[in-house]
């Protein structure tokens, strides 16, 4: 998927398997005509020669999209919206839900939760933790900063890290508290985007320094050992040309690569 001001478009790369890639675009073509919703619209692309299949019109601006580890659902996030300011797609079904009548504060993000049907939603001082089963809030953790800006699940499930605007990082352990474990200040600037590396103990943060820090956080499956979070290298490339600076990093699914791209235009690969 991808987000282009209020549009989600739906494609299909044509990449790895031959299995895989039929029983997508199986999936994607099955919306026949426009379908008008209370708060988007889906409109089906035909067989596009460039692997766009689907696109979603919402009613504002787009600022987050995250999608669930079975595929199927997808979550995007509109910041600036008063009335609906996240919904949550079906692909399979071609349909959307708002899942909050009324949203507490200004929605910076949300995640779902890699194995659980947990649903975090992260405002400018809590992350609130939704479970979608039984349509209720389990908890409410504290992150202890002015305004947070971004956070990143650990393929676990039991840890997650929250980025903010005022250039604090914090950690959270879900077992041991509502309040972070460990907070850091390695960035000089606003902290733009944080995410885990989905097989190796690291995870990064990018800010409006230019710079992106790869730690290491090594969680252990045994309960007595609080997790190790040790700083490892600091990433610089691209350019100071606005007042912002790398605003968003992603891992390699299986290599120890980093992906960062930045105001200045461009997108850079760390190896």
């Amino acid at each position: 998927a991808a987000a282009c001001g209020n549009t989600v478009y739906l494609l299909n790369p044509g990449l790895g398997d031959r299995v895989v890639v039929e029983s997508t675009n199986k999936l994607l073509h099955g919306l026949g005509d426009i379908k008008e919703l209370d708060h988007c619209r889906w409109y089906p692309l035909g067989n596009d020669k460039d692997g766009l299949r689907t696109k979603i019109v919402h009613n504002d601006v787009l600022s987050n999209i995250t999608w669930h580890n079975n595929g199927n659902y997808l979550a995007v996030t509109m910041r600036d919206s008063q009335s609906c300011p996240v919904l949550i797609h079906n692909v399979a079904k071609h349909s959307s839900q708002k899942p909050f009548n009324k949203s507490k504060g200004q929605i910076q993000q949300v995640e779902f939760h890699p194995s659980k049907p947990f649903f975090y939603v992260l405002s400018q001082r809590y992350v609130r933790v939704y479970n979608l089963v039984k349509q209720a809030m389990v908890r409410k953790l504290i992150c202890s900063v002015k305004w947070a800006s971004c956070m990143a699940i650990h393929p676990k499930g039991d840890n997650l890290i929250v980025g903010s605007y005022d250039k604090t990082l914090v950690w959270f352990d879900m077992d041991l508290s509502v309040k972070p474990y460990k907070s850091l200040q390695q960035h000089k600037k606003a902290i733009r985007h944080v995410c885990f590396h989905p097989r190796y103990p690291l995870y990064a943060s990018s800010s409006d320094d230019c710079s992106t820090i790869i730690t290491h956080g090594m969680v252990y499956n045994d309960l007595v050992k609080n997790p190790l979070v040790v700083p490892v290298k600091v990433l610089r490339g691209h350019k100071d040309t606005t007042k912002y600076g790398v605003l968003c990093n992603v891992f390699h699914p299986q290599q120890p690569w980093i992906y960062t791209g930045g105001a200045d235009g461009d997108i850079w690969l760390f190896v």
